[in-house]
C-alpha cells in the first residue's frame, strides 16, 4: 500500500503554519501555543500504519448474462489484524452499471474477522467484461493518515446480445437434400399439400384423396411438398459504425443477426456468418445448439474495422458460403465496398436479403436540429431509397431496418415481397 497524508492532515499542517507565521509578524506567544498542539497531533498522526492484512475475494452469480440482466456480485472481506476503518470500491467497467445496492463500502473490523455484502448491476452492452479491480483505501486511527492500494482478481463476465423471438422469417428459395422446416418445391413425404393426381404404382394407400376419387369416379391421390433444411448465411456490415455503444448501427445490426441466426438454428437450418470489414472472418454454417453459442461468441467482439483495402468474397470456401444458399446482409450502407459485395453475390446467382439499417435516427441524437439539417437528411434519405431501389432492381430483396422497431415489421414487408418474386420465379 501508498501511504500519505489525509487531507485533514493537510489542513492542520496549514493552520499550525499559519499560527506559526502570526506568532513570528506579531512578535506574540499566543499563536504559538496553538500551533504546539496541531504539530503534536501531526507527529503521532504521521506515524507508521499499524500492520494489516486483509483478504478479499469476490464471485458473480452467473458467467454468462445477456444484455439488460442483472448479475449479482458478492464480496468478502477478511481481516487478519485490526482495522479501525477501511473503505473498499469495487470499479465498474463502463459496460455495467449499478442496478441496486452499493460497490462502494466502509468497514471497522477485528481481527479474524469475515464480512460479506452483495450489490447488483445490470449488463447494458455486449463483450467480455473484466471485473474484479479493487481500490482499498486504509485509514490510520487518528484518520491523519491513510494508505491507499489497487487489487486485481479478475473474472471474465460475457455479456450477449439480446436475441428477440422472430415469428416471420425470409424463406429461402432453394433448400438442401436433408429433412427441415421449409416447404420445397420437390414432391414426396410431407405434410404441405401439393398436387392431384391420378393413382399409379408406386403411390400408397393413404395418400389417396377420396373426395376427388368419388367426385370423379376413379382413384386420385394427393402428393405433398417435402420439407428441407437451407444453408444460411449472415453477412455483418463492419465497415462503419453510426452512434455509440449500446446503441450505435453495428449494435442494431448484430442484435438482429443473434435474433436471425437463432431463429433458423430452431428451424433446424445451416446458419454461418462472415463479417465484412475490409478483412472477411467467417465461421462455416452448422446446425444445432453448439451453433448458437459458437454464433454467439463470435458476435461479442464484433467492432468497426477500419480497412482502406478492398477484399472481395469471391475466394471464401465452398463450405463457407454454399451454392445456393441464402444470404442475409444486415448493413447501414455507409461503405460503397460493401454495396459492391451484394451486387457481386447477386450477379453469381446467390439468394441474397438486405436488411439495410437506418442509420439516420442514431445521426439525429448528434446533430442539432436546425433547416440546414433536415434538409441534409431529407437528401440523404432521398439518396439511399435510390440506392436500395437499384439493388432491387439487380435482384436482391431488400428492405429498410429502423433502429427501435420490430424486426418482425422489417421481415413481414419483406415477406410480402419475396412471396411475388418466388411466384415470378
Amino acid at each position: 500500500m501508498t501511504p500519505r497524508p489525509a487531507p485533514l492532515a493537510l489542513v492542520l499542517a496549514a493552520l499550525a503554519a499559519f499560527a506559526l507565521m502570526l506568532a513570528v509578524i506579531f512578535d506574540r506567544v499566543e499563536p504559538v501555543l496553538i500551533a504546539v498542539p496541531l504539530i503534536v497531533m501531526l507527529v503521532r498522526g504521521l506515524a507508521a500504519m499499524p500492520p494489516t492484512r486483509i483478504t478479499l475475494a469476490h464471485t458473480i452469480s452467473t458467467e454468462r448474462a445477456v444484455e439488460g440482466d442483472p448479475v449479482t456480485v458478492t464480496v468478502t472481506v477478511t481481516a487478519e489484524d485490526e482495522i479501525p476503518a477501511l473503505e473498499i470500491l469495487y470499479r465498474l467497467p463502463p459496460s455495467v452499471a449499478l442496478a441496486s445496492g452499493s460497490n462502494r463500502v466502509v468497514l471497522r473490523l477485528a481481527a479474524g474477522e469475515t464480512v460479506a455484502g452483495s450489490f447488483d448491476i445490470r449488463c447494458l452492452a455486449r463483450g467480455h467484461v473484466r471485473l474484479g479491480e479493487f481500490h482499498v483505501r486504509l485509514w490510520h486511527p487518528s484518520r491523519l493518515k491513510l494508505a491507499e492500494a489497487r487489487r486485481d482478481h479478475p473474472l471474465r463476465l460475457s455479456i450477449y446480445p439480446a436475441a428477440a423471438p422472430l415469428r416471420l422469417l425470409p424463406k429461402p428459395l432453394r433448400t438442401r437434400a436433408t429433412f427441415g422446416n421449409h416447404v420445397s418445391a420437390q414432391l414426396g413425404q410431407g405434410i404441405e399439400p401439393g398436387d392431384i393426381r391420378p393413382y399409379g404404382p408406386g403411390h400408397l394407400l393413404k395418400q389417396i384423396n377420396w373426395r376427388a376419387s368419388l367426385r370423379l369416379g376413379r382413384l386420385y391421390v394427393t402428393e405433398f411438398h417435402e420439407e428441407r433444411n437451407a444453408d444460411v448465411v449472415i453477412l455483418l456490415d463492419t465497415t462503419a459504425d453510426v452512434g455509440a455503444q449500446p446503441e450505435s448501427s453495428l449494435d442494431h445490426c448484430v442484435k438482429a443477426a443473434a435474433a436471425l441466426a437463432t431463429a433458423y438454428l430452431r428451424h433446424r437450418d445451416r446458419v454461418g456468418l462472415v463479417t465484412y470489414g475490409g478483412n472477411v472472418q467467417w465461421i462455416r454454417p452448422g446446425t444445432g445448439r453448439r451453433q448458437v453459442e459458437v454464433l454467439l461468441e463470435a458476435l461479442l467482439p464484433t467492432g468497426m474495422a477500419g480497412n482502406y483495402s478492398f477484399q472481395d468474397l469471391d475466394l471464401l470456401p465452398p463450405r463457407v458460403l454454399p451454392a445456393g444458399a441464402l444470404v442475409i446482409a444486415l448493413s447501414p450502407l455507409v461503405d460503397q465496398r460493401f454495396t459492391r459485395i451484394l451486387t457481386n453475390l447477386a450477379e453469381r446467382n446467390f439468394d441474397v436479403v438486405l436488411l439495410a439499417l437506418s442509420p439516420l435516427p442514431l445521426m439525429r441524437r448528434f446533430t442539432p436540429a436546425s433547416p440546414m439539417q433536415r434538409l441534409a437528411a431529407r437528401i440523404w434519405t432521398l439518396e439511399r431509397r435510390t440506392l436500395i431501389e437499384e439493388l432491387r432492381q439487380r435482384g436482391l430483396a431488400a428492405t429498410e431496418l429502423v433502429p427501435g422497431e420490430p424486426l418482425d415489421a422489417a421481415l413481414a414487408a419483406l415477406a410480402r415481397r419475396r412471396t411475388r418474386r418466388a411466384i415470378a420465379r
